[in-house]
């Protein structure tokens, strides 16, 4: 059974949201009108994210993001990994290959694409930033299941679990572990195949995953094979990028 979500926590984040550059300001009066609230609830939050230092009062019932959150935020900035610094490392993959390269954040719905280089070629296979990828049938679905303990990946599979053949899965997550490499061959799209390697933060966490993929037919055997040696090799890269 899936761990149920906590709604206060995730009305609180509702409320923190709603401030922005053009409109800092939140009051009990805006979080009625734009999240349904009613205003003896909506006040009730506006004090308690205030104690949590979540929120500054300017005024009398106004409030504006507080200490925590800026701290937070510029931890998140140095502790996660810029995008654009490993586009470049896509870029060169795709052009060694000939091939598109994706790249794609943890997500309790799956995978989800976080950068992209398309093939230049005229028939090539194409994903969406934002597109989210499934735990089982997905080369990055299955470095994801590999790295977690057993009792995440079933609350992860939990709705799919008549869809699991367990020994066989953890047969499968047992040779990822050990090559460093998955593999989706028409398992998510009948004609789409993939490979994808895991980048690992220092702590040796998992961290993102980058992947190569286009039409089944063009991967063979041979291209796998290679395929698989480099995206491990610009996982590498990109480690050693992240810790510099």
């Amino acid at each position: 059974m899936a761990t149920p979500l906590n709604g206060t926590i995730l009305k609180a984040f509702q409320i923190l949201r709603l401030a922005s550059f053009e409109r800092p300001d939140i009051s009990a009066q805006r979080v009625q009108s734009e999240l349904g609230m009613n205003f003896a609830t909506a006040h009730r939050f506006l004090v308690t994210l205030e104690e949590a230092g979540a929120l500054i009062s300017i005024r009398r019932g106004v409030y504006r993001l507080g200490p925590s959150v800026g701290k937070m935020g510029r931890l998140a900035e140095s502790t996660t990994p810029h995008l654009e610094a490993i586009q470049p490392f896509l870029d060169a993959l795709r052009a060694r290959l000939n091939e598109s390269v994706m790249l794609c954040r943890f997500s309790r719905a799956g995978p989800t694409c976080v950068a992209v280089a398309l093939a230049e070629r005229p028939i090539t296979v194409a994903i969406r930033i934002g597109t989210t990828l499934n735990f089982l049938t997905s080369a990055q679905g299955r470095l994801w299941l590999a790295s977690l303990e057993p009792w995440e990946r079933d609350e992860l599979l939990a709705g799919e679990s008549h869809l699991v053949d367990r020994p066989g899965l953890e047969a499968d997550l047992a040779a990822i572990r050990r090559d460093g490499v998955a593999q989706n061959y028409g398992d998510a799209e009948p004609d789409i195949a993939a490979v994808a390697a895991p980048i690992r933060n220092a702590q040796g966490d998992l961290l993102l995953t980058v992947a190569v993929f286009g039409p089944k037919t063009r991967f063979t055997s041979d291209f796998i094979s290679m395929a698989a040696e480099s995206v491990k090799r610009v996982a590498g890269d990109v480690e050693i990028s992240l810790t510099r």
